[in-house]
């Protein structure tokens, strides 16, 4: 018997933001939940529900999936109307407030420096 937790996790924050989007019924949801946030084992849910372990493995799929929807939905929402760099990426980030501090301080030298870009920019500029 296969007792192994899924690889798969996720907050309860995250489970509750996707949760409004699932098509699925309310004992999937509950089952995907226990896996996912409870970090139950499949089989353990499986043995819950009265289901099969792979039962319990397509209602995972669907939730994952619909978060993975949900942050690629976030990341665009994020970036909307904003052009970033070649390169870079826009996140949210939660950190201790030094640690916060330093990785600003990090990414002000990094905006600091020209970027091949923008110096053809700027040199276009100055020649304008």
């Amino acid at each position: 018997m296969k007792t192994t937790r899924s690889k798969r996790r996720m907050t309860a924050a995250e489970f509750e933001a996707v949760r409004p989007l699932l098509k699925i019924s309310d004992e999937r949801i509950m089952a995907a939940r226990a896996v996912l946030v409870d970090d139950l084992t499949y089989q353990a849910v499986a043995d819950q529900f009265g289901w099969t372990r792979q039962a319990v493995g397509d209602a995972v799929k669907v939730v994952w999936a619909t978060l993975q929807r949900y942050h690629e939905s976030q990341k665009a929402v994020a970036s909307a109307g904003m052009e970033l760099p070649e390169g870079w990426e826009q996140v949210t980030l939660i950190a201790p407030s030094y640690l916060v501090a330093k990785f600003r301080n990090e990414i002000a030298q990094v905006s600091a420096q020209p970027t091949k870009k923008s110096r053809g920019s700027r040199k276009k500029l100055e020649n304008e």
